[in-house]
């Protein structure tokens, strides 16, 4: 049997197909690229933009005309709602709509399931950089959402999971985990209470040499008794924060429902640069919310300004079914050319400070994880602090491996540099 996996949206996505991958390889099953034939093409899908669906769509036609014998699953945060879009059954297409997708996948293709399989399968990747998947769900509700619609409550991963499987990582060759989830800042779990902070020293209890890094996390779930164990971690863990912002724009916040406002999100980040001046901050804006006028607009602008994000992940505002958000959009939405307008705008503010942040490197030397070589020795990866390095000198057998790299120049927001020889941090 031949199977395809074609992943959309974010980590937490990536990561629950690299297990999925991994308990279909335990079974024999042949992983082919999504472009060959295959007897099942498996889609993880994204729902959180118009955009996001019809990407999905798209896929789900591509996967259908490979193979006129093949059968398509669909799985992920798309599910429900293709299930509203297109209620008539669909020849060939078969959609999960649970969160145990990977026990149910299993059982579509009539393969052996037991509930501890995904707690000892590691995930199957041949990437350097390997996302692991510790928490599912949300319970903010913020107005614009439609993921904890989709996703649910928030449930968090037994510790004793994760550690097994960082073990056995770190054993593969694995030198950098991205800890991840829907809402990462909540994880807690049993009836101790084991937060993101006591996983995370006990992770590096458990390994040797791995670095972590968080893929993202809330302003209001870090405080200072968070901050002042996580930087005694380090170098063990990434000097990187993804903290979403959303917006600069107080009204636009409170409307938004985010539960704070841009002085407590300006002092979080002073505090954090209060332990570390070169940490990386980098953050999710969204433009164009109903509502968004241009002189909320350009508060936006001016706290981005302030702020200095080492980079930044902008979106047009896209409605979703079952939010407020989507009823205000019909009444006072931004026109769409609007909303593109001024994504241009904030991206190149964003590209000033990524630009400013990226040269203050220039003449140091950065943690560079080796994630693709050339023939001419030519590394390209990222540092523990997330910027994308360029570095002569690596052999390919140096593939996964941190490196340090002394940083000469930049160009086209890529750090150039050279390896030092016989130096290797891990």
């Amino acid at each position: 049997m031949k199977i395809a996996i074609k992943t959309l949206g974010c980590r937490v996505n990536q990561s629950e197909s690299d297990i999925l991958a991994a308990l279909l390889k335990s079974e024999d099953i042949s992983l082919v690229p999504f472009e060959d034939q295959a007897d099942w093409y498996i889609i993880n899908s994204c729902a959180v933009t118009k955009m996001s669906e019809k990407k999905t769509r798209q896929w789900i036609s591509r996967a259908l005309r490979n193979n006129e014998t093949s059968q398509v699953i669909l799985i992920g945060c798309y599910s429900p709602l293709y299930t509203r879009q297109f209620p008539l059954p669909q020849p060939r297409l078969q959609v999960i709509d649970s969160p145990e997708k990977i026990k149910k996948v299993m059982e579509k293709l009539n393969l052996p399931w037991n509930d501890s399989f995904s707690e000892k399968v590691i995930p199957e990747t041949k990437r350097a950089r390997v996302w692991l998947k510790i928490e599912d769900g949300c319970d903010h509700f913020c107005n614009y959402c439609i993921v904890p619609h989709l996703r649910g409550a928030v449930r968090s991963e037994e510790p004793e999971k994760i550690i097994h499987q960082a073990i056995h990582l770190e054993r593969k060759g694995v030198h950098e985990i991205v800890l991840c989830g829907i809402n990462l800042g909540r994880y807690d779990f049993g009836s101790n209470h084991t937060t993101l902070i006591e996983l995370l020293e006990e992770l590096i209890r458990a390994t040797n040499i791995v670095r972590y890094r968080l893929s993202s996390i809330e302003p209001f779930l870090i405080d200072k008794k968070f901050l002042d164990r996580y930087f005694s971690l380090i170098p063990r863990v990434c000097p990187h924060f993804h903290i979403p912002l959303q917006s600069g724009s107080d009204e636009v916040l409170l409307k938004m429902g985010r539960g704070y406002t841009t002085q407590f999100y300006r002092e979080l980040v002073e505090l954090i640069r209060s332990y570390d001046r070169n940490i990386a901050i980098s953050t999710d804006i969204i433009v164009g919310f109903p509502g968004e006028s241009e002189k909320l607009f350009t508060e936006t602008i001016e706290f981005c300004q302030e702020i200095g994000f080492s980079r930044a992940h902008v979106f047009v505002y896209s409605p979703r079914p079952f939010t407020p958000a989507s009823q205000w959009d019909k009444i006072e939405g931004v026109p769409f050319q609007a909303k593109k307008d001024r994504e241009a705008q904030l991206l190149k503010i964003i590209y000033n400070s990524q630009i400013k942040y990226y040269r203050s490197f220039i003449g140091k030397t950065l943690s560079v994880l080796v994630e693709a070589t050339t023939e001419n020795h030519v590394v390209t990866g990222y540092s523990d602090n997330y910027i994308p390095v360029r570095g002569e000198g690596i052999l390919a057998s140096d593939y996964g491996r941190i490196l340090p790299i002394f940083i000469q120049g930049e160009q086209d927001r890529i750090l150039l540099g050279k390896a030092i020889q016989n130096q290797y941090t891990v």
